[in-house]
């Protein structure tokens, strides 16, 4: 979203803040924590992901992220109309209605902002794992998957963790 203070982000050789929009979409998928759910069908929500996603995809994707039990209670599946977007569903409901939603999209980089906030403890946990491992069945080898979490599970086997922490120090001022 924003160009780097220094360097450059690139995905297969292309330098993206210097590409068309439309190419970093196909190339760049970004689930913000505050992503929005649209006032139409659970499949059409999905569709702002890649338009052409029938019945059976979404279902199957839908399932993968914990929501299959609650689409099949839907009057009308996955035709049910979210009234109201995101009033619509419960926290956990939209951030994995959202999830499914990346999971769908085309990009072969995904970055994650807290993809299993509200979520309980295990679930979150569960989901991370598999979002991170190679054979997690969520993500294929061919995607990279850049995860901001502050939930981290300890056996996660993400390839690379890197940990940002505040370093509390004693005396802000030197001592003489």
């Amino acid at each position: 979203l924003l160009p780097p203070v220094s360097g450059s982000v690139r995905v297969d050789g292309l330098d993206l803040h210097s590409i068309r929009s439309e190419a970093l979409r196909r190339n760049v998928g970004f689930f913000a924590e505050d992503a929005h759910l649209f006032d139409t069908s659970v499949l059409e929500n999905l569709r702002v992901a890649r338009g052409d996603i029938q019945d059976t995809e979404a279902l199957t994707v839908l399932e993968s992220v914990g929501l299959g039990g609650w689409v099949s209670g839907l009057p009308e599946g996955v035709h049910t109309t979210l009234a109201g977007g995101a009033r619509a569903v419960s926290g956990g409901q939209r951030r994995r209605l959202l999830l499914a939603r990346a999971l769908l999209s085309p990009a072969r980089v995904l970055l994650l902002d807290e993809p299993t906030e509200h979520l309980d403890a295990d679930a979150g946990a569960d989901l991370l794992r598999r979002l991170l491992a190679r054979d997690g069945g969520l993500v294929s080898a061919q995607r990279t998957v850049v995860v901001v979490t502050h939930q981290l599970p300890e056996d996660t086997s993400a390839d690379l963790v890197i940990r940002v922490e505040k370093v509390e120090r004693e005396n802000a001022l030197p001592t003489p």
